[in-house]
């Protein structure tokens, strides 16, 4: 499960766990995380948690959203992101056993190309700078892509698995198709391209 931790000049002022699909943040007693400060909107902005992932999205606040220092209108949160709003900061963590978002860029945790690879879906990259690494989908849903560039979420479901674009303005490529949101079954040696970079999605 993912948390938010409010803080205010370091001193932590409230810690609430995700556990509904949207959480909404601003000046107004209504919202779930209720900032009362001048520099919050009433409604400032939601963050929206689906088996995608968790999303920050800016409701046309007066001030803006900013994640880790850049000014956003919707981001893919990874764990430790911090959002600023006002003079207040929350920081997104993901607590253990929760999925863990994985950009293709930086795939923490990958064995190396002589590691042993255990039996099971993975996606192997074949090209950039990572080739040859590869990514087990050991959780029910993995994300893997660059936030606002492009991000597609791989899902198991039961023995299957499906991907899908959830966020960025260009589409990615699947077998050579562009991808749409909606989710379609991945089998044994589809090809993913994805920020420049090819995957192959391994299962056997």
């Amino acid at each position: 499960m993912a948390k938010i931790i409010v803080t205010f000049n370091g001193l932590v002022q409230q810690e609430l766990s995700i556990s509904k699909s949207r959480l909404t943040v601003g000046r107004r007693p209504s919202n779930d995380i209720v900032i009362d400060h001048l520099t919050v909107s009433g409604q400032h902005a939601a963050i929206d948690t689906s088996s995608s992932g968790s999303f920050v999205l800016d409701l046309g606040s007066t001030n803006g959203t900013m994640v880790n220092g850049q000014p956003i209108k919707k981001h893919l949160l990874q764990h430790d992101d911090v959002i600023d709003i006002g003079k207040y900061k929350l920081r997104f963590q993901v607590e253990k056993d929760a999925p863990v978002k994985n950009p293709v860029t930086n795939v923490p945790n990958a064995p190396s190309p002589s590691s042993p690879v255990s039996q099971g879906a993975r996606v192997k990259v074949l090209s950039g700078a990572n080739a040859g690494k590869e990514l087990i989908l050991s959780k029910p849903v993995t994300t893997i892509g660059s936030p606002t560039v492009q991000v597609v979420a791989i899902t198991r479901q039961a023995q299957d698995y499906f991907i899908a674009h959830v966020d960025g303005a260009t589409k990615p490529k699947l077998n050579d198709q562009l991808m749409e949101a909606k989710p379609k079954q991945l089998t044994d040696g589809d090809v993913i391209e994805l920020n420049g970079a090819k995957l192959e999605f391994i299962f056997r």
